[in-house]
């Protein structure tokens, strides 16, 4: 009974779900949820379908298995660079490598101004202002948002971290080693 309860909750959802939401939606505790997720999760992977129940940094949402998404993906990547222009992607890049971060630093690594691809991953909801820098002015620092992790289909900062060590791996340890735009380095490799 919980299992389809959380189930229906987690298909009829657009975002994924938090335990908080799942305890108020079904009256059970944090255990009894996680424990049904579990095995609701299992019975998905063991049934081999197109759909998947998975965690999303602290939610859980059901998505398409990444073997029977590679078209979706890449429809999503599509309607994203159609939708965001080269300096708000790499202004992306930027904050979810270094976050938080500040516009100066941002700027920084770019080596022109970002305020107007700052303005646009805001208004798209693929970044927010997760507080203020201690350096003079108190400037706002940045982060990427739940739909980040979403829309690129990351489980969360993990995988970020991760992303970090291989790029330290491949000799782009600091920002001043990660090539900027027009600059031969890891565009062309990925």
């Amino acid at each position: 009974m919980l299992q389809n309860l959380l189930e229906g909750l987690l298909f009829s959802s657009p975002h994924p779900v938090s335990l908080g939401e799942m305890e108020r939606v079904t009256g059970r505790n944090e255990e009894e949820i996680l424990r049904a997720l579990q095995e609701l999760k299992q019975s998905y992977e063991a049934r081999e379908g197109a759909l998947a129940i998975r965690r999303v940094g602290k939610k859980w949402q059901m998505v398409v298995r990444p073997q029977y998404g590679a078209l979706l993906r890449e429809r999503l990547r599509r309607s994203f660079s159609r939708t965001l222009s080269r300096s708000a992607l790499e202004t992306l890049a930027i904050v979810s490598l270094y976050q938080p971060v500040t516009k100066v630093d941002i700027d920084l690594k770019r080596g022109t101004d970002s305020a107007q691809a700052l303005r646009t991953l805001l208004r798209t909801g693929l970044v927010t202002v997760c507080g203020r820098s201690s350096a003079p002015g108190r400037p706002f620092l940045y982060r990427v948002t739940e739909k980040f992790f979403q829309a690129f289909g990351l489980e969360g900062e993990e995988e970020l971290e991760k992303l970090k060590r291989l790029l330290g791996e491949k000799g782009y340890g600091t920002a001043q080693q990660i090539p900027g735009p027009g600059r031969s380095g890891l565009a062309e490799e990925m």
